[in-house]
């Protein structure tokens, strides 16, 4: 920590530390469901607080690793123990720690990287990259095993090359170095490519001692080993999570089910998601970056990761976020040798003004929003609503409390009764049978305003979009947006 604090990047560092701080508390939800359902309601299960048979396939086929489920439900329990106990709090320190360790090795890479670049402009712009392009802090606060896996990789990496002639721990760190990358394959497969990649640049780059790589070896196989007693913890009986999500994925072929790509796919959509001209100008410096550093250890980890996902049917653009800090390197090894050798100067300077007032924007936006608003709905209930005598319906849904089809337990109060009805009519008849005096009612369908029911006054008490914003429907984005609207109707004197 010292380190960072005396670096002349101190006051970027900081910065970028209290730009993770934010994105932690505001960015609430998630990147993508399995964000939610394989983590927050494995551990919830876990817990007790909901049942099997309302839990995602993917832990009937047992193909999810309980790592991290397993250390959201430490914590869980920490806080129950102390009557604390609180699914938004418990959330947000999983996002918190994730951003701070996230944030500690992107420092940490950087300070050891930065004299490989010949310009200081190269240097600085490693720096801003890392921890203010504009989806950095929104990335390196997300607890997934996409970003888990990335982060233990890294962590590895960094203990290997920071390995020079004066370290006396050199067996200490290749021991570590193994954990973290057995860690890292456990809860996500895909990782032994990258893996593989720098066990390559290790025997054929860095010539490395044998008697180094079997240590590393043996290291990370006890790291597996560790890991499959955490599932069996979990699941109360010995598996293979890897071997299973293997099986269901790549032989009976379930991921393709949820749709294939061509290999180009990536290039694609990053070109649209990370908005151009500012993707087009990091695709560019990416590729001039590797084609100047062929034998960085970098280029060994990345090039097979990426080349392996592009020859996978399904793919997400999301499955690359372990290697985001990779790929900002490397980038900045491009610009490096660009500015070095003083090509169009001008042309530069007007590409990364226009990138930084592209980026800002968006980098407060993604920093300030959360990331799925739907939480939002579920903190307003669980806070602002007695959950006693109150019933909560949901209109036009599957499952009361539910995302995506799927039931969503990890937020519910479980005082609330809740039901959910087909229409208002059944809704109208419910109520006349039943006579309550007042009820909810959550209603998902876009800015469409609740109908009154016969007996009872309407009141809008929550929405996270204003109702003037109806106003403005062009190119009917409503229909896309998930905005929903809480009710409250109170039975009439």
């Amino acid at each position: 920590m010292k380190e960072i604090l005396k670096s002349k990047y101190a006051r970027l560092f900081l910065g970028g530390l209290a730009l993770s701080i934010i994105a932690a508390w505001f960015s609430t939800g998630f990147h993508h469901a399995d964000e939610h359902y394989q983590i927050l309601e494995f551990c919830n299960y876990k817990m007790g607080n909901t049942q099997a048979a309302y839990m995602p396939w993917e832990f009937q086929q047992k193909m999810r690793a309980a790592l991290l489920p397993g250390i959201a439900y430490i914590i869980g329990e920490a806080m129950n123990g102390c009557g604390l106990y609180d699914p938004f709090i418990l959330a947000f320190i999983l996002r918190l720690l994730t951003a701070l360790t996230g944030w500690f090795i992107t420092c940490k890479f950087c300070l050891l990287l930065l004299p490989k670049f010949k310009t200081p402009k190269a240097e600085r712009l490693l720096v801003l990259m890392s921890l203010f392009l504009w989806f950095i802090p929104y990335l390196m606060v997300r607890f997934t095993v996409e970003n888990i896996s990335g982060i233990a990789l890294l962590y590895g990496v960094y203990g290997i090359l920071r390995i020079d002639e004066k370290t006396t721990n050199t067996y200490v760190r290749y021991i570590v170095a193994g954990l973290l990358f057995g860690i890292s394959f456990f809860i996500r497969s895909q990782m032994s490519f990258a893996i593989a990649g720098f066990l390559a640049w290790l025997i054929f780059i860095n010539k490395t001692k044998w008697k180094y790589l079997i240590l590393l070896s043996i290291s990370a196989i006890a790291a597996i080993g560790i890991n499959i007693l955490i599932d069996h913890w979990f699941y109360s009986e010995w598996i293979i999570t890897p071997f299973n999500y293997y099986y269901a994925n790549i032989v009976k072929h379930i991921a393709a089910e949820f749709g294939t790509s061509p290999w180009w796919f990536y290039f694609a959509d990053f070109t649209v998601k990370a908005i151009p001209p500012l993707s087009v100008l990091l695709l560019v410096m990416f590729f001039i970056g590797i084609y100047k550093n062929v034998k960085d250890p970098f280029v060994w980890i990345i090039i097979p990761f990426f080349a392996m996902h592009c020859f996978i049917g399904h793919k997400e653009l999301r499955f690359l976020f372990p290697v985001t800090f990779i790929f900002l390197y490397i980038t900045a090894l491009g610009f490096d040798h660009f500015i070095e050798k003083n090509y169009y100067p001008k042309t530069f300077r007007f590409f990364y003004r226009l990138a930084w007032i592209i980026s800002i924007p968006l980098l407060l936006y993604r920093t300030l929003t959360p990331a799925n608003i739907s939480v939002n709905y579920y903190k307003y209930l669980y806070y602002d609503i007695p959950a006693n005598n109150t019933t909560l319906f949901f209109l036009h849904d599957e499952h009361d409390y539910s995302m995506f089809g799927m039931r969503e337990s990890f937020y519910r109060n479980p005082e609330m009764k809740a039901m959910s009805v087909d229409s208002i009519s059944q809704l109208d008849r419910y109520l006349q049978t039943n006579k309550l005096e007042s009820i909810l009612l959550l209603n998902k369908h876009p800015l469409a305003p609740a109908e009154n029911l016969k007996g009872y006054n309407k009141q809008l008490i929550y929405s996270y979009f204003p109702s003037w914003i109806s106003k403005f429907d062009f190119n009917s984005w409503e229909e896309r947006t998930p905005i929903w609207s809480v009710y409250r109707f109170t039975k009439s004197e």
